[in-house]
């Protein structure tokens, strides 16, 4: 058995083309219409539309015409340039070639006789015939079309993207032209602004170089007139000496008074210089110079950013609502990614309401790559943030956010509470009464329990005021049996006192001068430090359901028909509204405090009519702005409010006794 070995060459049609089947006067390919390939009778073969326009050319005749190749002469036939014989060889690599280029059809290896087909929703090629089908059996819409038409399109998509890409490129292209006449620009300006700066520190050297110099001449001036002074006393005395030596009647009582005065003081200060041409320039100078090189070290740094605004992130809020500050956190990162440590970046940020008006808004640089966003809006609706660095817009701006009516809780204390009554906050600790457990908790910030009180004053499930006098100690208001305990944080009783007047506490409070507020079913009670007894005051005729301590001590009476204000000797002074004007219902108070920097006072106010309980924030002038209410799980009924502190500022913690839960609501 034999074998052949075949060679095979492969062609490129682009080279072929140019170098076999294109005119070489007007460098167009052959065809066979205008562009017809004529042989001249030289051998050389040129496309009819060149060959016409040559014999139009002068001195031609007509008859006969130049090759443009060799340059021979040519006698054209009867017919002219179109009975000049076709150039056979160049027409059947031209059919060749054409019918090499005819369009490719994939087909199933198994079925060559049909064409594949292609389904764009799972984006795979199978056959139609084939038992094992490869197509996704997960999808339920399938759009099926011939692999050479889905290639066509397909085609014509990428060079609808190709062009859209190179659109962009060309924006980009001027966009990055623009940023590098800008960063010109903001380095003439930065330039400027140093020199300026300089020349005004060098402008006070100056002022103190020509102060320092012109002290040194006054002083001079100075030395000089007293010693003037003195070279003309000296030739007055010479004079006066001079005229005495001319004139012989000296008597000897005369001479012994001059003899005395060359000896006096006066005379020895006249043969002395009276002033000196002592003078001292006292710099510290090396201490100076290096004061002033460790100034100019530190004075002007140069910031420059790494911020890529495409790639930084607005954080999308969790939950915003009306009337508090909502925020925005903004995370810069660079070119590749990584996040920015430091800040400084320009941002230019708009938020608008879907009618477009504009909110203000208040920037915190963190100084660590991360900006936040604050801002309060007093209407629900759609609102959209644009954040630019640099002109730039952030990966995910403009932003839309939705703002809520009703409020969502920041925190919950995870712990199983039973009946609470009240919580205060000393030293990051919440200390919380859960009556219904009969003990006090202590939770640190983020809900670990640390303590567990108990004491004979907190059984019976009979405990309902607290206040915590430090880490140490803390009272205890049981209504059952009418008595104030002080205890430790061990549970160790150290003061008790009972109370005969009490006829059902409720509540107790500390206002800045220690004094204890005892809230009793019509009446507010005052004790000193010590337990004992100052004044009362009765609630107007209403019933209490709280106390607090105000601005200035006064006093918070939250009472069943609302919240009254007392002074510091039980004084009425005002009501506090709890609700819209426009309200119609009864509002109780069951809790209230207030901002001791603000004067803004929340009260917890049941909606008797409803049953629905908010929390109401008014003005200290007893103006009501705007309610709080919880969108996650309704208020019941509130039995404490306590002001956050430190990083929790402007927010409050609650007590919901019905519902044994602590919340924390921001309330500005």
């Amino acid at each position: 058995m034999t074998s052949t070995l075949v060679e095979t060459v492969n062609i490129n049609f682009d080279d072929f083309s140019e170098n076999f089947l294109t005119c070489s006067t007007c460098l167009h390919v052959f065809d066979q219409e205008t562009r017809k390939a004529k042989l001249l009778p030289c051998s050389h073969s040129v496309c009819q539309s060149c060959l016409q326009q040559i014999v139009c050319l002068p001195p031609n005749d007509g008859v006969s015409l130049r090759c443009p190749l060799c340059r021979d002469n040519c006698i054209l036939p009867n017919g002219g340039v179109n009975a000049l014989p076709p150039a056979f060889l160049i027409n059947q690599l031209l059919d060749v070639m054409q019918r090499q280029r005819k369009e490719f059809v994939p087909s199933c290896p198994n079925h060559p006789q049909e064409q594949l087909l292609y389904c764009e929703c799972c984006d795979l090629v199978f056959c139609h015939h084939c038992n094992t089908s490869v197509i996704n059996k997960k999808c339920t819409q399938h759009a099926v079309l011939p692999l050479s038409i889905a290639l066509k399109r397909m085609s014509e998509i990428v060079v609808y993207r190709a062009k859209g890409r190179l659109r962009a490129l060309d924006l980009a292209r001027v966009a990055v032209d623009e940023e590098i006449s800008l960063l010109d620009q903001n380095v003439d300006k930065i330039v400027d602004q140093i020199n300026a700066t300089f020349q005004e520190v060098s402008n006070i050297v100056e002022i103190r170089r020509r102060e320092l110099i012109e002290t040194v001449r006054v002083t001079r001036d100075k030395k000089r007139k007293v010693l003037k002074d003195q070279i003309e006393m000296i030739s007055d005395e010479k004079k006066k000496l001079a005229k005495e030596l001319d004139s012989c009647q000296v008597d000897v009582r005369t001479m012994g008074r001059q003899l005395r005065s060359f000896n006096s003081n006066s005379d020895l200060q006249l043969c002395q210089p009276r002033e000196n041409a002592f003078l001292r320039f006292n710099t510290n100078s090396s201490q100076l110079l290096c004061d002033i090189h460790e100034r100019l070290t530190s004075f002007g740094t140069i910031t420059a950013s790494t911020t890529f605004p495409g790639e930084s992130l607005i954080e999308e809020p969790e939950h915003c609502s009306v009337n508090v500050e909502s925020k925005l956190i903004v995370r810069t990162f660079d070119v590749d990614g990584k996040p920015c440590t430091s800040g400084g970046d320009p941002l230019d940020v708009s938020i608008k309401s879907k009618s477009g008006e504009d909110v203000s808004v208040t920037i915190n640089d963190l100084n660590d790559g991360t900006y936040e966003i604050s801002f309060t809006v007093c209407e629900h609706g759609l609102y959209t943030a644009v954040v630019n660095i640099f002109g730039r817009p952030l990966k995910n701006s403009p932003l839309p956010i939705q703002i809520y009516s009703r409020h969502k809780a920041k925190w919950q204390l995870n712990a199983e509470l039973l009946q609470p009554t009240r919580v205060c906050i000393v030293e990051n600790m919440f200390y919380v009464l859960d009556t219904g457990h009969c003990q006090v908790r202590v939770f640190k910030e983020n809900g670990d329990l640390i303590n567990e009180i108990r004491a004979k004053c907190l059984e019976g499930n009979s405990a309902v005021g607290m206040v915590v006098l430090n880490s140490v100690e803390l009272v205890i208001l049981n209504w059952r049996t009418k008595t104030l305990t002080k205890l430790t944080n061990k549970g160790e009783e150290i003061q008790a006192v009972t109370f005969s007047e009490f006829q059902e506490p409720i509540d107790l409070a500390l206002d800045k001068k220690g004094r204890f507020i005892i809230a009793d079913e019509n009446k507010v009670f005052v004790f000193d430090p010590s337990f004992r007894p100052l004044f009362s005051f009765p609630a107007r005729d209403k019933r209490i359901s709280g106390v607090k301590a105000g601005l200035d001590d006064d006093i918070l009476v939250s009472t069943t028909m609302g919240l009254l204000l007392y002074s510091s000797t039980g004084k009425f002074l005002r009501s506090i509204e709890l609700g819209p004007k426009n309200h119609r219902g009864k509002l109780m108070s069951t809790s209230a405090t207030v901002c001791p920097t603000t004067g803004v006072i929340i009260s917890g106010t049941l909606d008797i009519k409803s049953n629905k309980t908010y929390l109401s924030i008014c003005s200290y002038k007893g103006v009501f702005n705007f309610w709080i209410e919880a969108c996650d799980t309704p208020l019941r009924s509130i039995s404490c409010i306590t002001l956050g502190i430190g990083k929790h500022q402007g927010t409050c913690f609650i007590i919901d006794h019905i519902t044994n839960c602590m919340k924390k609501f921001r309330y500005k």
